[in-house]
């Protein structure tokens, strides 16, 4: 699979930090905290090992490397093997190297996508690939970081086995024990009923898992975007300050842009105001006309008696 078709409706781009980290330091045994520390190229690599074994050249790849021109190195050696095998997505080296969360995020949560629909199942023995080296883990005071254990302890030697099922963890209500619920047809019809609400409660909660995460994801977007066109504001691009009126557009305000790329913003609340105004004054005038014509009624009515 060329991993084109991974895109970010697909799911790929709503996996959380904390998700990506504990997967990466069980597929790969390593104590990784941060995202960050992926910015060396190491951990990619060795994901990538894990989908193709034997057709990479895991020996080449620095574990240990400290500076950017050490992890271009390491990223080499991942373009080579994205080539190998007909990986066709772009390695934005020089944006990843820079170690910024966003950058390396988005790359580590791509990875763990084709990772999902790539891997071929077997167990993966990582600290055996890379033969027992310590990864150089950024922000760490230029020490890895070792895991709990005793000093002097060989890591343990510990094969990835992928789980039975890909599908996110919920937590689960206890059940009542049978005292509590009572016996018979009573005991099985509520122990069916708890077993659908824990369906329902754990619906919503991937529901609402994604929905923060895809939040969360189009703001820092759009921050992103922000930031970038603030920087550009002094130069009277009209095209600037355009994108910044759609960005800082309240929910009163209607943003509409024709074909012709102009901008046009109407507030809705000073609309909603002038209309009920014109149905006020429509209404006095209806009354008005009523009366006069009551009035007018009234006096021919008099006249007649008369």
């Amino acid at each position: 699979m060329s991993g084109d078709s991974i895109g970010m409706m697909e799911g790929a781009f709503f996996v959380g930090r904390g998700e990506l980290l504990q997967w990466a330091n069980e597929l790969l045994d390593l104590g990784l905290t941060k995202i960050e520390q992926c910015a060396t190229g190491s951990v990619y690599c060795q994901i990538i090992d894990s989908i193709y074994p034997g057709t990479f050249p895991i020996g080449k790849v620095n574990w240990g490397a400290k500076h950017e021109y050490e992890f271009v190195n390491n990223y080499k050696i991942l373009q080579k093997a994205f080539d190998k095998n007909g990986i066709t997505r772009h390695i934005e080296v020089t944006k990843l190297v820079k170690a910024k969360y966003q950058d390396n995020l988005e790359f580590m949560q791509w990875l763990k996508r084709y990772f999902d629909l790539n891997y071929n199942g077997e167990p993966y023995d990582a600290i055996s690939r890379r033969k027992g080296q310590d990864l150089f883990y950024i922000g760490s005071g230029n020490k890895p970081v070792k895991k709990a254990g005793g000093m002097g302890a060989a890591p343990p030697r510990k094969k990835f086995n992928p789980p039975t099922s890909s599908g996110p963890t919920t937590k689960k209500f206890s059940k009542p024990t049978g005292a509590a619920i009572g016996g018979g047809a009573g005991s099985a019809a509520q122990k069916k009923k708890i077993t659908e609400l824990e369906g329902e409660v754990a619906e919503l909660k991937l529901t609402s898992d994604t929905l923060e995460k895809e939040r969360d994801f189009y703001f820092g977007k759009l921050r992103d975007i922000e930031v970038l066109l603030q920087a550009h504001q002094d130069q009277e691009v009209p095209a600037v300050d355009m994108v910044l009126k759609i960005l800082y557009a309240t929910e009163d305000e209607k943003v509409e842009v024709d074909e012709s790329g102009n901008l046009n913003i109407v507030n809705t609340a000073e609309g909603a105001e002038e209309v009920a105004a014109e149905e006020e004054a429509e209404e006095a005038q209806e009354g008005f006309a009523e009366e006069h014509m009551e009035g007018e009624g009234y006096a021919e009515e008099e006249q007649l008696v008369e």
